[in-house]
């Protein structure tokens, strides 16, 4: 893009000549086609930054793994809908076995006996010391987050390399959301120093910038308040570092979301800035980061990324449709097409099924059947279970359910697909394996748990409600959750009175699993102060600060009670 001022008024970005740039025009597909139409993919990171790839990731929803063979190490991510529900690396570091020591988690001896386990449970860690008895899922649930999410960054941050996205490659059984798809993008970039962003950023920090429309809405990015502030001065007018420059208090902030935009599409970039202020700029640049300012220097000048990547030429197809002649070849008697449901208790009850049930057990076939069984199985439940193939109007309730069934037998046909991932299925299966710890549902729970607590402390109680009933119905072991779905239930009662006797009897029976679960004390000394006896509200926090005389909840209660 050039920049013409006109008469005076503000620059026009106008577009240039596209030349090598960061996307992959010499490629046939292109990195935005493959993710879209749910196609592998590989490159260089030069073309295609980690924090791009994501991006096209998360916006095409995909579901498959990135590989980032970087300079530092090796990085996989598992992308489910667009969100990361696994991140690992090779590099010493982010060795996973020795943050959950660091973090007591496990000790080093259930680490070696987990290690030992590993090969039998898929050579996922987490499956075997699940499996073993020696790691609680749900405690570790933070442990495992903060891991991926450092991990994630970390893969986010490279520079060098090469990448190859493979499409349907599910993740490992012990895997679960890291956090938001949007959010993790942007603390990914929040966590980066000040020179990786201006090396991130290259040659774009001295082009003109302007706002553009991508494929994410700003609003959901969620960005901070000074974040959204300084994001209202990309006009066209000035580069991002001109901008750093004139706003100095604020410039390593400008500069992030100068990068997180130019890396959703949210920005378009025009020449190269013209006047004084831009020299002064890069001769701030270079005082800081002398390095940074050398190789940009010498690199070539970049051509504008467009404001939105072409329009794929297929659409997506997440799972290949059989054509009309392709089960007539001989081969064993096909199950008979399912009516699909179409109502939405219905479909759940099939989805709870088919989520406990085995692999072949999804696809209603033996274990002992032949691969063509298997194949014409799922490809006749996959175009009954499609998201696409209800009836115009369908509710987006049995849609979705719709969808989840879809996975479901999408999982179950990726790996009973692959000769070799089914013998060793099978065999997991003939051994007990990691069967009888369904990490994914703990984990699951765990995640709904958290976004509970946050709807109760906003005072969301229908939806903490909501999502409670549906943690404990995939980990009804943990006390936890019914000690929160009590305390939500007293809060929305009519008569607070009457319901403080039910939800104390839950949160007693808790207390007598886990003695030093404090939300359970902290909640009925609330409710007893709520109804009116300040004694019993007493006695119940001084119970919880016997065990935790440090606890800040419990003793600010008792402090006011007093007052």
């Amino acid at each position: 893009m050039s920049a013409d001022t006109g008469s005076g008024g503000p620059p026009r970005l106008e577009r240039v000549k596209p030349g090598a740039s960061h996307g992959l025009a010499a490629r046939e597909v292109t990195a935005a086609a493959a993710f879209a139409a749910g196609l592998g993919w590989d490159g260089p990171l030069s073309e295609n930054r980690p924090l791009h790839l994501y991006y096209l990731a998360a916006a095409a929803q995909a579901q498959g793994k990135l590989e980032l063979a970087t300079e530092r190490a090796r990085f996989t991510l598992h992308f489910k809908r667009g969100a990361v529900e696994h991140a690992s690396s090779d590099a010493p570091e982010d060795d996973l076995g020795r943050h959950l020591v660091a973090k007591g988690v496990v000790s080093p001896e259930a680490l070696a006996r987990g290690e030992g386990a590993r090969a039998a449970s898929g050579g996922d860690l987490v499956t075997a010391l699940s499996s073993l008895g020696l790691m609680n899922p749900a405690e570790s649930f933070r442990a495992l987050q903060e891991h991926g999410g450092a991990v994630l960054a970390r893969a986010l941050a490279a520079e060098k390399g090469t990448a190859r996205f493979t499409p349907k490659v599910p993740p490992p059984p012990s895997s679960f959301p890291l956090g938001s798809r949007w959010g993790l993008l942007c603390e990914a970039v929040r966590r980066l120093d000040g020179l990786a962003v201006r090396k991130l950023l290259g040659p774009r920090a001295e082009r003109l910038a302007s706002r553009a429309g991508g494929r994410v809405e700003v609003a959901e990015l969620k960005l901070t308040a000074v974040e959204a502030r300084v994001s209202a001065l990309f006009d066209g007018r000035s580069s991002p570092a001109q901008l750093a420059a004139a706003h100095p208090a604020e410039g390593e902030v400008l500069l992030r979301v100068a990068l997180l935009f130019a890396e959703t599409e949210l920005l378009q970039f025009g020449a190269a800035a013209p006047g004084p202020a831009a020299s002064a700029a890069t001769a701030t640049a270079k005082a800081t980061t002398t390095g940074t300012a050398t190789a940009t220097a010498a690199s070539p000048t970049p051509t504008p990324i467009p404001a939105r990547t072409p329009a794929p030429v297929r659409p997506p197809t997440p799972v290949p449709r059989p054509p009309p002649q392709a089960a007539k070849p001989a081969a064993p008697a096909k199950p008979a097409a399912p009516k699909p449901p179409t109502d939405a208790a219905a479909l759940q009850e099939l989805h709870d099924r088919i989520a406990k049930a085995d692999h072949f057990e999804a696809l209603g076939v033996k274990r002992d059947a032949p691969a063509a069984q298997v194949k014409a199985a799922y490809f006749q439940l996959a175009r009954v279970y499609h998201p696409d193939a209800g009836a115009p109007g369908e509710p987006e309730t049995v849609k979705k359910l719709r969808a989840d069934v879809f996975a479901r037998l999408g999982e179950a046909w990726g790996v009973l697909s692959d000769e070799a991932r089914r013998a060793e299925y099978l065999q997991q299966l003939a051994s007990g394996g990691a069967a009888d710890v369904d990490v994914s549902a703990i984990f699951k729970a765990e995640e709904l748990f958290q976004r509970a607590t946050v709807l109760v402390r906003t005072r969301q109680y229908e939806a903490a409600l909501e999502a409670l009933a549906e943690a404990m119905k995939l980990n009804p072991e943990e006390p936890e959750f019914g000690v929160w779905k009590a305390w939500a239930e007293f809060l929305t009662a009519a008569d607070r009175k009457r319901q403080q006797s039910a939800s104390a009897a839950v949160m007693e029976a808790a207390l007598k699993k886990v003695p030093r679960c404090m939300a359970a004390y902290l909640f009925l000394g609330q409710m007893a102060k709520v109804v009116g006896d300040l004694a019993l509200a007493e006695k119940h926090l001084k119970r919880g600060l016997a065990l935790d005389p440090a606890h800040a909840d419990l003793a600010r209660e008792l402090k006011y009670l007093r007052k």
